[in-house]
């Protein structure tokens, strides 16, 4: 389906709404435009939709809010790990639950885990340590690997400082 083209008159008014505050999509949405059009017909009147400070603000609001949740994982973390080590190194026994043959259980005390239960408890605690570390990395340095995706985009679409163009509504 052909696109109909911009006339005049909604380059004029595209002009005045965005004089009078409005934000791209509710341009879009009064002229009954996509948005990219109406970014297209601004950027060709040298237009430029700001709206860094208010989304500067609600980017800082979820990147803090995103690492108190990463604190919050890197502590459950490290208490699992530890849960784990004190259970293999429980001072009155390892203990376990076996299945018998007629679907009863028996708890076994041991002085320690079996090989198998060893090596998946190192697993579990190894796992939850470079997890908490990787976790711990993203707030301490801002540059690791696992920076969160949001993060990333926030700085692609607003510039590291996050004072960048918004062009929502």
């Amino acid at each position: 389906m052909q696109r109909r083209p911009v006339t005049a008159d909604e380059r004029t008014e595209i002009q005045r709404r965005h004089a009078a505050g409005e934000t791209r999509n509710q341009i879009a949405r009064a002229l009954g435009r996509s948005a990219s059009t109406i970014s297209r017909i601004a950027g060709e009147l040298g237009l430029r939709f700001e709206g860094g400070a208010r989304t500067a603000a609600a980017t800082e609001a979820r990147r803090l809010d995103l690492a108190a949740l990463r604190r919050d994982l890197v502590e459950r973390l490290y208490l699992r790990a530890a849960a784990n080590l004190d259970r293999v190194e429980a001072p009155d026994g390892y203990v376990r639950v076996e299945l018998l043959p007629d679907g009863r259980t028996v708890r076994v005390v041991t002085d320690a885990p079996p090989a198998q239960d060893e090596r998946h408890h190192s697993h579990a605690i190894g796992t939850y340590l470079s997890s908490a570390q990787r976790l711990a990395d993203v707030d301490s340095d801002g540059e690791s690997r696992g920076a969160s995706m949001l993060d990333r985009l926030a700085d692609a679409l607003l510039g590291p400082a996050n004072g960048g163009d918004d062009e929502g509504g």
